[in-house]
């Protein structure tokens, strides 16, 4: 059963889909990338990218996030999303955008938003056939000091990073790249 792990939300059931298509991310990663992140996600503006169950992005909120997107494009993930936002009340400072995760970030950019913490988990097949850091670098919505973290399986050869790697934490067959824009 997959829970929020710790926070204002500690122990709240998320829903779960039934295939394989959504692959949230383990409780182990998800535990070691807060506490390497710690006190730095409060008040913090995060996007939850590719947001599947949201499992994430809820962890962010619940350790006190100031404002959490998640984008996310598959009907039945975004059913599955809103289901787990209204599990931890609806707070108002979530906000879900239904749409292709490039033209979510278009959509951002345009809007002149900004975040400290941008969180991707794309489908290891879409890692295929495209690049999601190369939207995040053309449409710049990091906050100075804002950081990129990439969630990939470990094998998993990327043809461009776009962003220099900081630090690299790895849970089994998955890992997590931190990437900092440079100035």
């Amino acid at each position: 059963m997959l829970r929020i792990i710790s926070g204002r939300v500690k122990g709240k059931k998320l829903a779960t889909p039934r295939g394989k298509d959504i692959r949230p991310t383990p409780v182990r990663l998800r535990k070691r990338l807060f506490d390497i992140l710690g006190y730095d996600i409060l008040g913090a503006s995060f996007l939850d990218g590719f947001a599947g169950t949201g499992a994430v992005g809820l962890e962010a909120y619940s350790l006190g996030a100031g404002k959490v997107v998640f984008v996310e494009s598959d009907p039945e993930a975004v059913k599955i999303l809103k289901k787990n936002i209204e599990r931890v009340g609806n707070p108002p400072q979530i906000r879900v955008l239904e749409t292709e995760f490039n033209m979510g970030v278009r959509e951002l950019y345009q809007q002149g938003e900004k975040f400290d913490f941008v969180f991707i988990d794309p489908p290891y097949d879409f890692l295929e056939r495209a690049n999601p850091l190369k939207i995040l670098y053309k449409k710049d919505i990091l906050k100075e000091g804002g950081l990129i973290l990439f969630q990939k399986g470990c094998q998993q050869r990327v043809k461009k990073m776009f962003f220099p790697v900081q630090r690299e934490i790895k849970e089994g067959k998955n890992c997590i790249l931190f990437l900092r824009r440079e100035e």
